[in-house]
């Protein structure tokens, strides 16, 4: 039989070693750095699931960079060309332009080809034109080149060279005719026309400014 002291004694001793040990526990807990590091775990967690779920409900579209020139950068291309010379021709088989580019990207499926920093050069020594610009998609369906970025065009047309800056251009190859409906500059001997908007066929001097136009004139003493 224990006697009831000892029973005493020995129940206070576990409930002393039991709170010892709670407190512990309370004080793990309540430590300023076990708290941080636990914050820095659930908020990881809800973040990988927030993530998870956005990601899920996601259209494929979601997933690919728009651009300006309608085309999927991150779609892979079906083939390559580098330091490429190369003619287009026309519905009716002659040669609209000749292009060259340090890269071609061609995508079979969608009937385009990506050109990178391309000069294009249309017509003949007398009445010519030529167009640069950072990128250009070419869409065979349309016979159109949609150029963007830095986009400049010098023509020359029975020695009276005019030059064409704005940052987009659609040249359609079979009627050489260009357009876009953003701001431009067109110089022009003595002369500097600004708006925004144009249609125009430079090799034949016919040019249409849609809106905004201002004129302004260098006089020569």
């Amino acid at each position: 039989m224990v006697h009831q002291s000892e029973w005493r004694k020995w129940r206070g001793a576990r409930s002393g070693r039991a709170l010892v040990s709670f407190s512990r526990q309370i004080s793990k807990h309540t430590d300023p750095i076990y708290m941080i590091k636990q914050f820095f775990i659930i908020s990881s967690a809800i973040i990988m699931i927030t993530g998870f779920l956005l990601i899920w409900d996601s259209s494929p579209e979601s997933f690919l960079e728009k651009k300006h020139i309608n085309t999927d950068r991150n779609l892979i291309a079906d083939s390559y060309m580098g330091q490429a010379s190369t003619s287009i021709f026309g519905t009716d088989g002659q040669r609209n332009l000749l292009l060259v580019t340090p890269k071609i990207e061609l995508f079979y499926k969608k009937g385009v080809a990506l050109f990178e920093k391309p000069v294009l050069v249309a017509g003949s020594s007398k009445n010519s034109v030529r167009l640069i610009a950072k990128s250009a998609l070419l869409v065979k369906e349309t016979n159109k080149i949609f150029m963007t970025g830095n986009v400049q065009l010098k023509s020359t047309l029975e020695n009276e060279i005019s030059t064409l800056s704005t940052e987009n251009l659609i040249y359609t190859f079979d009627s050489g005719q260009i357009e876009n409906d953003a701001f431009f500059s067109l110089k022009s001997h003595n002369t500097k026309l600004t708006g925004v908007g144009i249609t125009a066929k430079p090799l034949s001097g016919n040019y249409h400014f849609k809106k905004n136009i201002q004129a302004h004139y260098e006089t020569f003493r």
